[in-house]
């Protein structure tokens, strides 16, 4: 098993070179949070990054995009990537979405989730492609996952991850076993008094159950929680534009944050780069509030409307002891 992580690492890094070489002198993008001296915490969030086999232009998106993540000036507590991390989860895909995370975001906290894409998108041996995902997710994320699910603990602000345990394309199958476990790490995060953050690739209420049939299951779990308990949630898949008439949405009171596709392109070959292409999201915490800005890691620079206003909302919080 050593021997085997050892030639992934491997036969990753000689991938990302290959990947990196399309991307070109990443200049400026340096960026900070709005108030150094309060926030206790912050994190950024990308999505659908769809490495391709053999598409270039994804490539130069994604590792510029990745290497302006890093530089905020205050660091990262952790980065988040929301699912379809691949277009297809094939071994040469997997091979450079990770060996390009690995590489370039060496010593931070990464955090990934399943999409649909990264299980064959509805096609393919769903075992396979699923032994894939824990495989290189723990070989070069050093975790330990046994589930598509699980969490951590940072600086005592609770990171939740949800993931699909069957193969489905525009809906999510949580089984009963993910939602009681669930029900008990929220009942761990109420105790911490401070926002808790889920994250999944499809929205919230996409979920079907062992039986695929749809549920409100889940949502109510969350707007329950949410009653006495700050909770924010971020998804992916839809690959909407960000903005702030689509992008931060409320069900049952607890809000979702959608993310765009990070490597969004334009043209017959599919290889134009758009105004949108390369934009994800930075959130804040301060004692009172959450804050959540869009970021386009691509140009290094904050994603603002048609009418130049910044895409970013101010959360305030019911416990202002964050």
């Amino acid at each position: 098993m050593f021997v085997k992580s050892v030639m992934l690492r491997f036969v990753a890094a000689v991938m990302a070179t290959f990947m990196l070489s399309f991307t070109g002198i990443s200049i400026g993008g340096e960026y900070d949070v709005k108030d150094p001296e309060t926030c206790t915490l912050n994190f950024s969030v990308l999505s659908d990054s769809h490495i391709e086999g053999n598409n270039f232009t994804r490539y130069k998106v994604f590792a510029r995009s990745v290497q302006n993540v890093k530089k905020n000036g205050s660091g990262n507590d952790a980065i988040i990537f929301l699912g379809d991390n691949t277009m297809n989860g094939n071994t040469g895909e997997s091979l450079l979405f990770h060996g390009a995370v690995a590489a370039l975001l060496q010593g931070e906290n990464v955090l990934t989730v399943m999409g649909n894409h990264d299980i064959g998108n509805g096609q393919g041996d769903y075992e396979e492609l699923n032994a894939r995902w824990f495989e290189y997710t723990n070989t070069f994320f050093d975790r330990d996952l046994r589930h598509t699910y699980y969490y951590e603990v940072i600086d005592g602000f609770y990171f939740i991850v949800l993931g699909p345990e069957a193969q489905r394309v525009n809906d999510v199958c949580i089984s009963n076993a993910q939602f009681c476990w669930l029900e008990a790490v929220l009942a761990e995060a109420a105790e911490s008094g401070k926002p808790t953050f889920l994250f999944m690739h499809h929205p919230t209420v996409s979920v079907v159950d062992e039986e695929l049939q749809y549920t409100r299951r889940l949502t109510n779990l969350l707007a329950e929680y949410n009653r006495e308990h700050d909770l924010f949630c971020f998804v992916g898949h839809t690959h909407m534009p960000m903005h702030l008439s689509q992008s931060f949405r409320t069900y049952n009171g607890y809000p979702e944050t959608y993310l765009p596709c990070l490597t969004k392109l334009s043209g017959e070959k599919d290889n134009e780069i758009l105004p949108e292409t390369g934009v994800g999201a930075e959130i804040e915490v301060y004692a009172g509030e959450v804050v959540i800005r869009a970021r386009n890691f691509y140009a290094g620079e904050w994603q603002t409307e048609e009418d130049g206003e910044l895409c970013e909302v101010t959360y305030t919080l019911k416990n202002a002891e964050s």
